[in-house]
């Protein structure tokens, strides 16, 4: 059944009075390919979007929106971070400080943490916990 038109009046001056639209301009072939990169992902450009805003504010996760749609050489396509608000915060301000993007700092800071915790194991220490390790060293 269709809205009324009371239902629909109600809706545009709630709308109006709490809502906000936020929008920027590309070039159509990146519009474009920005919605089949959302709709291969089973999402829609406005979904995307929203998710994005509502994660860089802290009221959401970030998911999809941290993905590229030009695949970074030696990563599987598709890989999706999802990152606590608050750390996400810390990794964007640690990004943009040394000029990479989040993606590229959050790879460079899980190598080199998995490199400090080979050398922490090399050493009886369990890296996770800072407590030795029982029985020897654990792989």
């Amino acid at each position: 059944m269709a809205p009324s038109e009371a239902q629909k009046r109600a809706s545009n001056k709630y709308n109006l009075e709490h809502m906000s639209t936020l929008g920027c301009k590309v070039k159509k072939a990146q519009a474009a390919a920005f919605k089949a990169y959302c709709e291969t992902h089973g999402s829609t450009s406005n979904t995307v979007l929203k998710d994005f805003v509502l994660g860089c504010i802290g009221e959401q996760k970030l998911g999809m929106a941290l993905e590229t749609p030009q695949e970074a050489p030696g990563r599987p396509a598709g890989a999706v971070i999802s990152l606590h608000p608050e750390a996400l915060r810390t990794a964007q301000e640690a990004a943009q400080s040394v000029g990479e993007t989040v993606p590229q700092f959050v790879e460079r800071a899980v190598e080199t943490q998995a490199k400090r915790d080979k050398s922490s194991l090399a050493l009886g220490i369990n890296p996770a916990t800072g407590e030795k390790l029982k029985g020897g060293v654990e792989k």
